[in-house]
């Protein structure tokens, strides 16, 4: 798949975004409206829903482009595209989308005028997902649904600005009919318009969160009414005696999981995300070295970028913004395969032919390789902005710099879509649960290459690091089983290993979408060769612990990985300006004086004086 910042599709957004420039703090309010007209700029020139959500180009480059121009704006597309409009696109029936309330609704959501946002978290308990509490009654008598919000805890939270543009939402919440909870079901709930909120429905004041600057309120529900239409029911119906049908079957879990299958593209996208910041961050901050002059005793008057700590932190987060976008591309590409293969949107997600069992949360259950990637790239990009930031001084935390505004953008998304934490603790679980092969020996690196250089050194040792974990949480949890331990009093002294487990198996993953990348390159590429070998021995060195520990690596093998790294550092640096236009993004998303040969000069000119004038 072609680079999502390169397309037709890229630079059309490019212009109809134009130049954004980063929230300035305490700009909340105002800053709502203007992601809300943002919106609207984008659906004129965006495929329909039912096209957009469906085209990976266009996804892909839609998710890149706007975290690139401002995260805020990525976070309100998100909500409105992917989970809102999402929902609707694979949970509403053609007979429904012709009833003239939902046609309406729809209508003005697709153009932009009403924003949608999707509301499944709920304040009170930790995974809320998995006990939503919010409630959809249905009265037979009416053939309506009432919505209610049982205590404040029950509160949902979300992206939702205060009455002045119009705004629906997807609810997820209980569907209860005649007495009974038939799972956790999607409903199209009108919040408010220029004026008011809806009748029911209750909308806090502004919540600040300053990573992602945004406005944010919880909404509760007062006996809000929805026609039945406003069900996004899937193949599930009500009939006219008030019995719930559904021939996929009733199982609540099953509920949730179609409910938030909405999921896998968001996870599938948050990839391009997540690689096109922490590309950026990396292009700024490696060009900001070239140009920043030190004054130290040391070296007077030399790049700062000449110094071997400034090499080994931004050549590396060069290295690993190279690797988070083979993995996008992987992501997309699972994401499409497994699109093709579903019979419809209502199947069930794939796990080899297996829903996963939900266990911390219910991301795993609903696309384990998806939602492992949405971990993987969003803690890479975390780190990656981070560092850069650290990397640029002062400058580095600048807002029109932009490396604050992405790395806020990678935090928030710890734990948005999906904690990641909770993830990485499902993937582990899964992996240690599934029954080990009866000819599984773990590795014992004898096969592995030998040079650190070769592209499938990382590749190898991460994954018999992996095999190794695996066998050694399964011997765990035998003991433990053969002991009657079972639950909490199981799980919870392995939780920590389990969580390791998981993370491990999504570096691999990553490890893999590297080789791949350099398999079908099929040419010798000095650069691209040395940005990998960088890459698998700054993650090698990472883990080195757990490497040593289980035997992956010497002792002797671990101390070699450090020079191996200025090794890989020198024979990058000849090819730095190449790397740096592979990586950049256009200027035209993200422009920023932190890359500029003359970086006071260029700061300057972005400043306005109190009497308007340009400084």
């Amino acid at each position: 798949m072609a680079d999502p910042l390169r397309t037709d599709q890229a630079r059309t957004l490019a212009e109809a975004l134009g130049p954004l420039r980063p929230p300035e703090p305490g700009e909340a309010t105002s800053r709502n409206h203007r992601t809300h007209h943002e919106l609207e700029r984008l659906a004129k020139v965006a495929p329909p829903p039912g096209v957009l959500l469906k085209d990976p180009e266009w996804m892909a480059a839609l998710s890149a482009c706007t975290a690139l121009a401002d995260p805020a704006l990525y976070m309100t597309v998100v909500n409105h595209y992917v989970l809102c409009l999402g929902s609707v696109v694979d949970s509403a029936s053609e007979q429904q989308l012709a009833s003239a309330d939902l046609a309406q609704v729809v209508g003005a959501l697709e153009s932009g005028y009403r924003k949608g946002v999707f509301l499944v978290t709920e304040i009170g308990d930790a995974n809320s997902h998995l006990a939503i509490r919010t409630t959809a009654e249905f009265e037979p008598g009416r053939g309506q649904f009432v919505l209610r919000t049982p205590d404040p805890g029950a509160a949902k939270f979300s992206g939702v600005g205060v009455p002045g543009r119009p705004q629906s939402a997807v609810v997820c919440a209980r569907l209860m009919v005649g007495g009974s909870c038939r799972g956790v079901h999607p409903f199209l709930v009108d919040l408010c318009d220029e004026r008011r909120t809806s009748p029911g429905v209750e909308i806090s004041g502004a919540l600040g969160v300053e990573s992602l600057p945004l406005e944010y309120a919880l909404v509760r529900f007062d006996g809000a009414r929805l026609p039945y239409d406003r069900w996004l029911r899937g193949t599930a119906r009500i009939d006219a005696d008030g019995a719930y049908h559904d021939p996929l079957g009733d199982d609540p879990d099953r509920a949730l999981r179609r409910t938030l299958d909405v999921g896998r593209l968001l996870w599938a996208t948050v990839p391009s995300a997540a690689a096109a910041t922490a590309r950026a961050s990396a292009v700024a901050a490696l060009r900001h070295s070239q140009h920043r002059r030190s004054h130290g005793r040391l070296a007077p008057e030399a790049p700062v970028l000449a110094y071997s700590t400034q090499q080994r932190a931004l050549f590396g987060a060069a290295a690993e913004a190279f690797a988070l976008n083979c993995a996008a591309t992987a992501a997309l590409d699972i994401w499409q395969r497994s699109q093709d293969a579903r019979p419809d949107a209502t199947a069930e997600a794939s796990q080899g032919g297996r829903a996963a069992e939900t266990a911390f949360s219910p991301w795993a259950s609903v696309d384990r390789r998806l939602s492992a990637f949405k971990a993987l790239a969003v803690d890479g990009a975390a780190r990656i902005s981070a560092e850069c930031r650290r990397r640029c001084g002062l400058a580095g935390h600048l807002t029109v710099n932009r490396l604050s505004g992405y790395a806020g953008f990678a935090e928030a998304f710890d734990a948005a879509g999906g904690d990641n934490r909770l993830v990485l603790l499902d993937l582990g679980r899964a992996l240690a649960d599934e029954a080990a092969p009866a000819d599984e020996v773990p590795a014992d690196g004898s096969s592995r290459p030998a040079d650190t250089d070769d592209p499938d050194w990382w590749l190898s040792v991460v994954g018999t690091l992996e095999q190794r974990l695996t066998a050694g949480l399964r011997t765990a949890l035998d003991e433990g089983r053969q002991q009657g331990l079972e639950g909490m009093e199981l799980w919870n002294p392995l939780l920590e290993r389990t969580r390791q487990l998981g993370q491990v198996h999504t570096l691999r993953l990553a490890a893999q979408s590297v080789v791949d990348a350099v398999s079908a390159a099929r040419g010798h590429d000095p650069a691209q060769r040395a940005l990998v070998a960088l890459y698998g021995v700054t993650q090698a060195l990472r883990l080195a612990g757990p490497l040593q520990w289980t035997g992956v690596l010497s002792r002797e093998t671990a101390a070699s990985l450090e020079a191996a790294a200025d090794r890989q550092c020198t024979r990058l640096a000849p090819y730095l300006d190449e790397v740096a236009a592979r990586l950049a993004p256009p200027e035209t998303l993200c422009a920023t004086p932190l890359a500029a040969p003359d970086y006071a000069a260029a700061l300057h000119s972005t400043l306005t004086r109190p009497d308007g004038g340009r400084s």
